[in-house]
């Protein structure tokens, strides 16, 4: 997973110098080569910043549009030291500031793990990599770092050979400092606006439908590699064999006449389609205007190794009453040293236990009980992101737009709202266990640890041993059950409304 992770970058910034640098030489520099040698990077030391400006629009704010804008316009990443050992070795320090506070980080990934310390955790949190079977989307689990970048350089190349250099780009000698030692480079200056990217899409395209060879050549290449993803969506058993060369060709050749018979539709009405899309949408002229621009300046050695750079990113935005925002601008400057020479990495201190949580299971409640609660993190993720808030809604008469499965609903009964028991905790992040023996359920409130324990077809319920008489008993519908709405909201801390006009129940926690 870290192997795939570091390519990952490394294409990214190639694809950066592609879409933006074009494929021709500027300047004695080979733009193409510069992009391609990203990927022959093997280990490196590094160091970055990144920081963001909202622009607010000239209108007056309201105090929570001011306060949300000041809360991200004090952001900023500060990376002190990033080590790439190898494809499966790698390490981050740096720090988060924020509303003026300073929250210093330390992460390390390996083959089976992600690491992340922040200031205020009482744990670092490891998140497991070995995630095989989901690798590049079930796709070659056999694969080498060689093969991978094979891969990768293969279609690079083939953008390379067809993307068009943006009309601002130059190359100029300089003298810089990277980590402190002064270097001999060549500065890639690129500036492209916003309103050029839809002729360079065009020239692109234009450029590809002209390449049929080089279309089946590229298809060719990867076919072997994709080929089980093919199938896998064709429905055909995981047994089936590779096909064998006469079917390999014949379906590399459907493959690239569709392609360009797709091109060949597209491109007689591609002018008259892209004005059709900002008459029908006008507010991506302003987003796709002269006033969206992104500057860059690649510093290269005499390897065509990127030593430093510079990023500077703004977006404009149309005017909107409900968006308090006219621009957004990101800005990041980042050195190379120690490229593909031996690296060190430094491992997060675990001397006080690891929390291991797997990818998008830790709710609220878990991340404040591994944080000390006097710790600016903690205030942070609390007071300021919220990251207790819930809000969401149910529906009980059904939406031509929406189909609702049973123990999604809320019902009326007696004139007492019933909600899905289950859907509710889920969504509330509760924790719920079903006692088949006694029909008992027992919720374990995510932010508090109540225990709050009902019984179907019971009135009597109890919240940390506490009775409590429900307004209607507790009631199975649809093999769901089912609790009044005003008692469930209550002990997760949370409230409900019914809007009787819309027919529809929401529930927030704040």
């Amino acid at each position: 997973m870290m192997k795939r992770l570091k390519l990952g970058l490394a294409v990214m910034l190639s694809l950066l110098l592609v879409l933006l640098a074009g494929c021709q030489a500027v300047g004695g520099v080979d733009v193409s080569k510069a992009a391609l040698s990203t990927l022959d990077v093997k280990s490196s030391m590094s160091k970055q910043t990144l920081s963001l400006q909202l622009v607010p629009t000239d209108g007056k704010l309201t105090e929570e549009d001011q306060k949300a804008i000041d809360l991200l316009n004090s952001f900023s990443v500060t990376i002190d030291q990033a080590a790439v050992k190898d494809m499966n070795n790698a390490s981050m320090e740096g720090s988060v500031q924020l509303q003026g506070k300073k929250l210093p980080f330390h992460l390390a990934m390996d083959k089976k793990a992600l690491t992340l310390s922040v200031e205020g955790m009482t744990q670092p949190i490891s998140v497991p990599l070995e995630l095989e079977d989901l690798d590049l989307g079930f796709v070659g689990q056999n694969m080498t770092n060689e093969s991978l970048i094979q891969m990768y350089k293969d279609v690079l190349g083939f953008l390379l050979k067809h993307t068009p250099n943006p009309s601002s780009i130059s190359v100029t000698p300089v003298t810089e400092k990277v980590n402190g030692e002064s270097l001999s480079l060549q500065k890639l200056h690129i500036d492209i606006r916003g309103d050029e990217l839809v002729g360079l899409a065009k020239g692109f395209l234009t450029s590809v439908s002209k390449d049929k060879e080089g279309v089946k050549q590229l298809i060719s290449n990867l076919y072997d590699t994709y080929y089980p993803i093919f199938a896998a969506y064709a429905g055909a058993p995981e047994e089936t064999a590779a096909p064998d060369n006469a079917e390999k060709e014949k379906n590399i050749n459907e493959a690239v006449n569709e392609l360009m018979g797709a091109l060949d539709e597209l491109l007689p009405d591609y002018d008259k389609n892209v004005d059709g899309l900002f008459q029908e949408a006008p507010e991506l002229s302003e987003i796709l205007g002269k006033n969206t621009v992104l500057s860059l300046d690649f510093m290269l050695d005499s390897k065509l190794n990127i030593r430093k750079q510079n990023m500077d990113l703004t977006v404009q935005l149309p005017a909107s009453e409900d968006l308090p925002i006219k621009q957004v601008k990101v800005h990041s400057e980042a050195e190379t040293w120690k490229v593909n020479e031996p690296v060190t990495v430094h491992a997060v201190d675990s001397s006080k236990g690891i929390w291991e949580v797997n990818p998008g299971e830790a709710t609220p409640g878990e991340v404040l009980r591994h944080l000390d609660r006097q710790s600016e993190l903690y205030r942070l993720l609390k007071d300021d992101m919220n990251i207790t808030s819930k809000s969401f809604s149910m529906y009980t008469e059904e939406d031509a737009s929406e189909l609702y499965d049973a123990g999604f609903e809320p019902v009326v009964v007696n004139n007492t709202m019933m909600v899905p028991l289950k859907y509710v905790a889920d969504e509330l992040d509760a924790k719920l266990v079903w006692d088949n023996a006694t029909k008992q359920i027992t919720l374990t409130d995510d932010l508090t640890g109540s225990k709050i324990v009902l019984k179907m077809g019971s009135k009597l319920a109890s919240i940390d041993g506490v009775n409590e008489t429900l307004a209607q008993p507790v009631q199975n519908m649809d093999g769901y059950a089912y609790v009044p709405m005003r008692f469930i909201t209550k002990a997760l801390g949370a409230q409900g409304n019914w809007d009787r006009n819309e027919q529809t129940v929401t529930i927030v926690r704040n």
